[in-house]
C-alpha cells in the first residue's frame, strides 16, 4: 500500500515558498502603498506552474494508489474507501473556510489568513511561519491556493469513484428473453407481446435514474440571454445548446467572470424552483465539468464539486457581485441582468 500512502501524503501536504513580491507597506494605514517584501507562494503546486509537474505527479500517484487498492478484498477495500471519504470531508471543510475568508476585490489579506482558514489544522503545511513574521498574503496566493486544492480534490474524487465502481459495478443490460423470464412471462412469446427497446430499457430492474438540471418552461432561454454576455461570441451556440437541450460541448465553456458569480446564478434559479429534476449535489456534479472561469490572474480555472458545494448548497456567503436577479410578476418569473460592479 506504499503508493496509496504516498498519494494521501502528497494531497494532504502543502509546500509553501517565501519569495519577494509586491505587498502592502505595513506602515501604510490606508493600505495603498506597495513595496517589495516577503510573501507566500504556492504556484508550483497548481495547474499553472511552468513545468506542470505537480498535476502529472498527482495523476501518476493516483493511478498507482488505485493499483494498490484493487489488490485488496472487498472488505478491506471498503475500509480504505471510508478513509478516503474522510480526507474528502476535510477538503470540503477547507473550501468552506476558504469561501468564508475570500474577497472578490482584495489584493492582500491579513497575515494570519492561513491560520484563519485552518489550513494548518486540517493538513500538513511546510514552511509556515507565525502570523507575526511579517510574511504577506497576496490575492494571487489565495487564488493559487484554491487552484492547488482543486487539483487535490479532483484526483481524490477520481480515486474514490474508481473504487466505488469496483465495489458496485453497473448492472449489465438484460436480454429480451432474460427480461421475460425474470418477470414471469413465457420465454417463447408472441411477437405482439414484445416490448420496444425503449420500454425494455425503462423496465430494467433496479435501473438507476440519472438526475440533471431541468429548467422550468421558458427559463432556459431567459437564462441564456443573461448569461451569453459572459462568453465569447464563438461559444454562444454551444452555450445555448447546453442550456436548452443539455447538449454538452467537447470542451468546457469559459465563463468570463468570477467563479462564484456563475455558481450564484445557478443557485438563484435552483432556489427559486426554476431548475428542477435534480438535487443540489446533482447540480454541482453536472456544472463542474462543463465550465471554466477566469481567475483574477487572467488564467482559466476549473470548477470542482467541492468548490461549488459551499457556494450552491449553503447560504453562508451570498455573492457580492451577482450577474442576475429573479423577479416575479403575477404568475411569471423574469430573469434580469444586474449591472457589473465597477472596481
Amino acid at each position: 500500500m506504499q503508493h496509496l500512502k504516498e498519494f494521501l501524503t502528497r494531497i494532504q501536504t502543502f509546500n509553501l515558498r517565501v519569495i519577494k513580491q509586491e505587498v502592502v507597506d505595513a506602515s501604510d494605514f490606508n493600505k495603498i502603498k506597495r513595496q517589495q517584501g516577503n510573501a507566500y507562494d504556492i504556484t508550483r503546486e497548481t495547474n499553472y506552474y511552468d513545468s506542470f509537474s505537480y498535476k502529472s505527479e498527482l495523476r501518476v500517484l493516483k493511478d498507482m494508489a488505485l493499483i494498490d487498492l484493487l489488490t485488496l478484498e472487498e472488505g478491506l477495500m471498503s475500509l480504505q474507501l471510508e478513509q478516503l471519504q474522510k480526507v474528502l470531508e476535510r477538503i470540503k471543510l477547507l473550501w468552506k473556510n476558504w469561501h468564508s475568508h475570500h474577497s472578490e476585490w482584495l489584493q492582500d489579506y491579513k497575515d494570519d489568513y492561513i491560520f484563519s482558514i485552518d489550513l494548518d489544522k486540517l493538513f500538513i503545511v511546510h514552511n509556515l511561519q507565525s502570523s507575526s513574521s511579517d510574511i504577506g498574503i497576496t490575492g494571487a496566493f489565495v487564488e493559487d491556493l484554491a487552484d492547488s486544492i482543486k487539483l487535490r480534490e479532483k484526483f481524490l474524487r477520481e480515486l474514490i469513484r474508481d473504487i466505488e465502481l469496483r465495489l458496485n459495478p453497473p448492472k449489465p443490460k438484460i436480454t429480451y428473453e432474460e427480461f421475460r423470464k425474470a418477470n414471469g412471462f413465457p420465454v417463447e412469446g408472441n411477437e405482439n407481446d414484445r416490448l420496444s427497446d425503449e420500454d425494455q430499457t425503462n423496465a430494467e430492474p433496479n435501473k438507476s435514474a440519472i438526475r440533471y438540471p431541468t429548467f422550468a418552461a421558458g427559463m432556459s432561454s431567459q437564462f441564456y440571454e443573461v448569461l451569453k454576455d459572459y462568453f465569447v461570441t464563438e461559444d454562444h451556440v454551444k452555450l445555448k445548446k447546453l442550456l436548452l437541450n443539455d447538449q454538452t460541448s467537447e470542451s468546457p465553456l469559459i465563463f468570463r467572470g468570477n467563479g462564484n458569480q456563475l455558481a450564484d446564478a445557478f443557485k438563484q434559479l435552483y432556489d427559486a424552483n426554476l431548475i428542477v429534476g435534480c438535487q443540489q449535489a446533482d447540480l454541482e456534479k453536472w456544472l463542474a465539468p462543463k465550465f471554466l472561469y477566469l481567475s483574477p490572474k487572467g488564467k482559466t480555472s476549473e470548477f470542482t464539486e467541492g468548490y461549488l458545494n459551499d457556494l450552491i448548497s449553503t447560504n453562508m456567503r451570498p455573492c457580492k457581485s451577482p450577474i442576475l436577479k429573479i423577479e416575479q410578476k403575477e404568475d411569471k418569473f423574469l430573469i434580469l441582468p444586474v449591472p457589473r460592479n465597477k472596481k
